[in-house]
């Protein structure tokens, strides 16, 4: 709202923060995992604006780690390319799915040391 308040602003720029705000707050973000790739897309609405298929070849490793107190994270990291963080889909189910398909193709695996607490606290309970 503060967009348009602001009179110094040309309209042009003024347009093109209402639409950046616009694409941050209306974008989806879905991760398919599949037996033998990855699929990661950014949706705008149904639209597809960016869509990255991963096979194993091309994934250099998967660190897991936390953020926050008690929320698991995975990190993807690709070779030449954007990593991605899975964080924000908040599945502890999707981070067990990728674990598995990094042990099936034996992509490595990195897990930090506040990682190993939550798995080995979430184990007993």
């Amino acid at each position: 709202m503060s967009v348009f308040i602001l009179p110094n602003l040309s309209w042009m720029v003024r347009v093109s923060i209402a639409l950046a705000v616009l694409v941050i707050t209306l974008h989806q973000i879905q991760l398919t995992i599949t037996s033998n790739h990855l699929e990661y897309k950014i949706k705008l609405f149904k639209f597809p604006i960016y869509r990255k298929l991963l096979t194993p070849d091309n994934i250099n490793k998967i660190k897991f780690g936390r953020i926050g107190w008690s929320t698991k994270n995975a990190v993807v990291k690709v070779r030449g390319g954007f990593n991605f963080s899975v964080a924000h889909f908040n599945s502890a189910q999707l981070i067990n799915e990728l674990e598995e398909f990094a042990l099936a193709h034996n992509i490595e695996i990195q897990k930090t040391r506040d990682y190993l607490l939550l798995e080995k606290y979430y184990s007993h309970n």
